[in-house]
């Protein structure tokens, strides 16, 4: 018992520096915020930019945040940096007016891919409807375990049960694991080279602008495999924005 309280005791500083630093670091992370949103009313917006930057790169942002460095990179001419929050704030709050102004935006630069494909329909469908599809998927596989122990029970022939209980668990492994997944980004420099092949030595597929969306497929060393006008190529990873939160 003696053991037990004298290492409770050690541990409970521990615990207690935890519980502290966590409490200092959201209030600074509020008070940052605070400041900031000051900032933007009194219309100081690349001072107000460099501390929602400040508080995303804590893992800290809201719908908000997002919508506001969008607005003030638009203002600043960044193209780029303003699609990329536009994309993270849609991937935050299944706005459909972020896809609209994305839109107006790449039509206006005269940008290639963000006129969703069929494929891309259905993965922002899967998104938009996450819960529910989880839910029915969830509660199907339990009817189905339901089912299956009931038929067991009877002596019944449970095989076409079994299966249909695993591809529904199937499914929903897949729906929770990958539907919330994206694998864009977007073209972050002017005069980015995109090549037929992950080296330098490769020919040039095309010189692109700032601002393009582009479909990931996989990474080879510092190279992304692309997709660019249904054609594949590859581009430095360093000038691409990934589009994730």
């Amino acid at each position: 018992m003696k053991n037990k309280q004298k290492t409770v005791l050690k541990i409970l500083p521990v615990v207690m520096l935890l519980f502290i630093a966590f409490n200092l670091q959201a209030q600074s992370v509020d008070s940052l915020l605070q400041r900031a949103d000051s900032l933007f009313n009194q219309k100081r917006f690349t001072q107000s930019m460099d501390l929602y930057k400040q508080i995303l790169s804590q893992d800290r942002y809201s719908e908000s945040i997002l919508l506001k460095l969008a607005f003030i990179e638009e203002g600043l001419g960044q193209i780029s940096q303003s699609l990329y929050y536009l994309q993270l704030y849609y991937l935050a709050s299944n706005d459909e007016n972020a896809l609209l102004k994305m839109e107006e935006m790449a039509k206006q630069h005269n940008l290639y891919g963000y006129k969703p494909g069929q494929a891309r329909q259905i993965y922002f469908l899967l998104r938009a409807n996450f819960n529910m599809i989880a839910k029915i998927l969830l509660g199907l596989s339990v009817f189905l375990f339901a089912l299956l122990l009931y038929r067991k029970r009877k002596h019944r022939q449970p095989l076409a049960t079994a299966i249909s209980l695993l591809i529904a668990l199937s499914m929903l492994f897949l729906h929770v694991n990958f539907s919330q997944r994206i694998n864009l980004g977007i073209v972050s420099q002017n005069a980015t080279y995109l090549m037929s092949g992950p080296s330098a030595g490769s020919s040039v597929v095309g010189i692109v602008s700032e601002g393009h969306l582009l479909d990931l497929l996989d990474k080879k060393d510092v190279w992304v495999h692309v997709k660019w006008m249904n054609q594949d190529a590859y581009i430095k990873e360093d000038k691409i924005l990934k589009i994730e939160l």
